[in-house]
């Protein structure tokens, strides 16, 4: 199976609240529950497969929309501090263009470990082993520079696991001084059915 690495950084504006790649982020023994099919997951109660109108009113969803692609096959919302969040700070969702349904694709959410990168780490690693020991499958982890940042001293640590194709990445981001005056350090897991990683692939952006 090719491994992609999913250099899920984000650009969160603090004045706007942008965010910019793929967060998931949650308190894990109560926010999060599986079992062997990714669409056992569920983030907030949510998970792959599910119509967003469920959630949320149409009208959140078309006022919330989030501009990160040139390949305008996939719409992703954002929301933040929205008051039906219970673990979440931020939730991002994303669906098909045009699918009237708006089946979700990838759900995605981020918790702030601001100058705190080995707290990050902690939590990252108990997660981490809640689902290998849920699942049995081991993942695939690494740490490199974040390609955000010019200067090379920001830097992210990923574990990835695929289900049936489908992906659940949990990530550390640590960013530099200077980028802190823009973005902050957070953790963050992202849920994404194949097809949607498929598309990630093609470098949409």
């Amino acid at each position: 199976m090719t491994i992609m690495r999913m250099e899920n950084g984000t650009n969160l504006k603090m004045s706007n609240i942008f965010l910019f790649f793929f967060l998931i982020l949650f308190t894990f023994k109560t926010s999060i529950s599986y079992s062997s099919a990714i669409k056992d997951f569920t983030i907030e109660g949510i998970s792959l497969g599910d119509s967003v109108l469920n959630f949320f009113s149409k009208e959140e969803i078309l006022n919330n929309k989030m501009s990160y692609y040139k390949n305008d096959d996939y719409i992703t919302i954002g929301l933040n501090n929205h008051p039906s969040l219970k673990q979440y700070d931020w939730l991002q969702i994303s669906y098909k263009k045009n699918d009237k349904n708006f089946i979700v694709e990838s759900l995605d959410g981020i918790l702030s470990f601001d100058n705190d990168y080995n707290g990050c780490l902690k939590k990252k690693s108990e997660i981490v082993l809640e689902i290998k020991d849920m699942t049995g499958i081991e993942p695939e982890e690494y740490e490199d520079k974040h390609r955000g940042d010019p200067s090379g001293k920001s830097k992210f640590n990923n574990s990835e696991f695929y289900i049936d194709n489908d992906v659940i990445a949990i990530s550390c981001i640590d960013w530099s001084k200077k980028m802190e005056e823009k973005y902050f350090d957070h953790l963050k897991v992202i849920i994404n059915s194949a097809e949607f990683n498929d598309f990630l692939k093609s470098n949409p952006y």
